[in-house]
């Protein structure tokens, strides 16, 4: 369920390359996760979550205009309605071609501070979308051609948020589930929302859309979770909340910088 949660975020903190309509920045980021409040009965018999708390870290960096590169990292303590806790932590690092051809990333997953999975994969797209993973006897895939990067699921985004348009759909791949793509609906509601100026800085846009989105799996016709998210015009977020069937979380910005580079 934590790789889930994971997976949301990068999609929204992807990248996108450097086209006239887009004011994506680069940035170094912080969030505070937290156990949503619930009125939600609770069955006899069955385990829940009762607390949730942790810290999401995020680096988004465009490298001079070739691509952008992300180093992620969520940690997430657990205690379930018996009192049993667990730890989840997962790293994640990215390369992304500008232009939304190719993608590499390693992803890896821990619980309880032993290792569960590490993947390599890389990703390119021609009359399809080809993913290989050049650590591993997995065997590579081929994903139909509409599937698209995150940068570009984003860059949709931020191109149809403030227009006329009520929703979208997309296919994205992003590799934290590698062997799986999502289909995406996105709805964007008209609530514009601010955030605290001891948190932002100047350059960053105060204006936030209220966005809500269903991830499905597959050929469900059932999403495995949803998601509400404030966006601004440059890819910053500044709340996240993941519905689950059992328990929610909200993830809360803590701080956030900007990041430029020096390039020739």
């Amino acid at each position: 369920m934590i790789n889930s949660i994971f997976l949301l975020i990068l999609i929204f903190f992807s990248f996108v390359s450097n086209s006239r309509e887009n004011k994506l920045i680069s940035y170094q980021s912080e969030y505070e996760i937290s156990l949503s409040e619930s009125d939600n009965v609770r069955l006899p018999g069955k385990t829940y979550v009762d607390k949730a708390s942790g810290q999401l870290f995020i680096d988004w960096i465009n490298n001079c205009d070739d691509s952008w590169v992300s180093n992620q990292r969520m940690v997430t303590r657990f205690i379930n309605s018996h009192g049993v806790g667990t730890l989840s932590e997962i790293n994640y690092s990215l390369n992304e071609i500008a232009d939304g051809s190719k993608m590499e990333y390693v992803l890896e997953v821990k619980e309880n501070a032993e290792l569960v999975n590490r993947t390599i994969g890389k990703a390119e797209k021609g009359k399809n979308l080809e993913v290989s993973f050049p650590s591993s006897d997995k065997d590579s895939l081929k994903l139909d051609a509409d599937v698209i990067f995150p940068h570009n699921f984003l860059e949709e985004i931020v191109r149809n948020m403030f227009g006329s348009k009520k929703m979208l759909s997309k296919k994205v791949y992003e590799g934290t589930i590698p062997d799986k793509f999502f289909n995406i609906s996105v709805f964007f509601t008209d609530k514009i929302l601010t955030e605290s100026s001891e948190i932002l800085s100047k350059d960053i846009t105060n204006n936030f859309k209220k966005i809500k989105m269903s991830y499905y799996q597959d050929n469900s016709q059932t999403p495995i979770f949803e998601q509400t998210v404030h966006l601004n015009e440059q890819g910053v977020a500044s709340f996240f909340k993941y519905d689950y069937q059992d328990y929610s979380l909200d993830l809360k910005l803590k701080n956030i910088s900007t990041v430029k580079l020096k390039c020739d």
